[in-house]
């Protein structure tokens, strides 16, 4: 007998939403696309429930007309007509969010904090996104008690704030407060104290919830290093390495299983890409075997396989959605390639390895989250260039020994982009 298929036809809001032409092809554009980059169970309600919630509306509209700008615009520049139509939808859907705030159920705040920072991201005003992740992180952490969730299970919110979550500390760690100009940081996790179990059967989701425990554990000991007595949730080191252990158990059994598609229709979608969790768990094992108090940079030359998998999985998966898809850009929510070839570009120092890492991200032209591969490729480049143009004497002898930068801080601004320190 066969399989039935089924499809879900969005129609656009009526026209008491959508008056101009651009306004419906935007809207369009963002339930064809744009929907791909998110769990179904999350943009699928919020494409229905836009039909009467008018800022919801405002805000797919302004988010589909700014990724086809990004994406496929030969000027991507916010000068553009089509940007400028963007950020006048952006600013209408931040009034009408304001203009109601009281009444309005947590859930459609929370969605409009994501889909905003997501905006804030593509367009390149970092700072902004994290203005709206840290609301949303308020309004997770006040709405546990909350029992309505009309649009998106709170769950599901969860997952997505972990991510969001693990961007922030990747980028900034413990320059948070100079980015949002604050005196202190929140130490622990944020989805750690909402839900510990965030490790589930979900492979997917559970690599998120390991990686936050993850990050989180190096922050604290960073934190600790350089004596910031903030009181925050300690995370067990040792149930932080069992639990990506469990995750990496059930990953290698679950490649056998036809419900892991191990070639995605589309790339970037929001799925489960066996070669981005390939490189997502080579990064968590390095970050337990590397504690951030570890002083030699030389621990890191041990992992130069490592290093070498994470550049290779890297190319087969741009190759792969290359072929797919090609754009001129690319924006994505998924866990990301970025991020992995930066710490391999940082930390690695076979000069093949790190050159071939900046390629792949001067190449690529994307945006995932937070993460700019350009910027993260100019980062790197700075980092080879004071490493290997600089030596010192060692022990004073005659021979050389190789200055090796132990860190780099980022500090994001909206005017001026970011600014990176080396230590």
């Amino acid at each position: 007998m066969p399989s039935r298929l089924y499809m879900v036809l969005y129609r656009a809001p009526g026209s008491s939403s959508l008056v101009s032409e651009q306004e419906k092809q935007s809207f369009q554009f963002f339930s064809v696309q744009t929907k791909h980059r998110f769990p179904v169970d999350f943009s699928h309600p919020v494409l229905q429930v836009s039909h009467t919630e008018e800022v919801l509306t405002c805000a797919l509209t302004s988010f589909g007309a700014l990724q086809q700008l990004y994406e496929h615009g030969d000027d991507s520049r916010l000068e553009s007509p089509l940007g400028q139509f963007a950020m006048r939808q952006y600013g209408r859907a931040l009034r009408l969010l304001q203009a109601h705030s009281k009444a309005r159920t947590p859930d459609v705040t929370l969605i409009c904090c994501l889909l905003f920072a997501c905006f804030e991201c593509i367009r390149g005003c970092r700072r902004a996104a994290i203005i709206h992740i840290k609301s949303g992180w308020n309004i997770l952490q006040h709405s546990e008690t909350e029992s309505t969730w009309n649009i998106v299970s709170q769950r599901t919110m969860k997952f997505l704030f972990t991510r969001l979550d693990n961007q922030v500390v990747e980028l900034l760690g413990t320059s948070l407060p100079r980015t949002l100009k604050q005196d202190s940081l929140q130490t622990s996790s944020v989805m750690a104290q909402l839900e510990p179990g965030l490790i589930t059967n979900d492979i997917y989701h559970s690599l998120d919830g390991a990686l936050n425990h993850i990050l989180y554990e190096r922050l604290d000991i960073a934190l600790d290093m350089g004596s910031h007595m903030v009181p925050g949730l300690r995370i067990d080191q040792g149930r932080t390495s069992r639990y990506l252990e469990e995750w990496h158990r059930g990953f290698m059994c679950s490649l056998a299983s036809p419900q892991l598609d191990v070639q995605p229709e589309i790339s970037d979608t929001y799925g489960q890409d066996p070669d981005i969790m390939r490189m997502w768990y080579i990064l968590g094992s390095m970050y337990l075997a590397v504690r951030p108090d570890q002083h030699s940079e030389e621990v890191w030359d041990q992992f130069l396989v490592e290093f070498g998998t994470i550049v290779s999985l890297a190319e087969k998966y741009l190759l792969r959605a290359r072929r797919q898809r090609p754009r001129k850009r690319t924006f994505s929510f998924s866990l990301g390639i970025i991020p992995p070839l930066y710490v391999t570009g940082v930390r690695c120092r076979d000069m093949n390895i790190r050159r071939r890492a900046i390629w792949l991200l001067e190449d690529c032209e994307r945006r995932e989250i937070l993460w700019d591969s350009k910027l993260a490729a100019g980062a790197i480049r700075r980092v080879m260039e004071l490493e290997e143009s600089s030596t010192i004497p060692s022990d004073g002898s005659s021979e050389q020994k190789l200055v090796r930068v132990s860190n780099v801080t980022a500090t994001l601004d909206d005017e001026n982009g970011v600014s990176l320190e080396f230590e």
